[in-house]
């Protein structure tokens, strides 16, 4: 699918990184998949095992300068501005990122793509 490929490599970059500072054992998965749509569409996830996410914190995710709280045995690093530039990024790119989360129990952020950049000519 054409695509901006620095915006996308930013966005996996942002959610793997994500991925990797808030799981300390466990996994991390990177799946890739074709969605059955009337248009093409794909679907890129970032899954891990680590911390997971509250209700209250999942609404605040994509907001500029939100950060996660962290626990009493540790505080997580960041500008807050990581999920909010992927998801204006993915926006560009004609998608949309989505977390699924569940506080203890890990995390999943998935990108689904479409249609490329409206009037713009995707880098490949």
């Amino acid at each position: 699918m054409p695509t901006d490929t620095r915006a996308l490599s930013q966005i996996v970059i942002n959610l793997t990184n994500n991925a990797i500072k808030f799981t300390d054992r466990g996994f991390i998965r990177v799946e890739v998949k074709k969605l059955d749509t009337a248009r093409p569409r794909v679907e890129l996830s970032v899954i891990d095992s680590g911390i997971g996410i509250s209700e209250e914190d999942q609404k605040k995710l994509f907001r500029a300068f939100e950060r996660a709280q962290g626990t009493a045995r540790r505080q997580f690093e960041g500008t807050g501005l990581g999920l909010y530039l992927s998801q204006k990024l993915a926006a560009l790119l004609g998608g949309e990122i989505v977390c699924h989360s569940q506080y203890g129990n890990g995390s999943s952020f998935s990108l689904t793509l479409g249609e490329p950049m409206l009037g713009r000519k995707p880098q490949q």
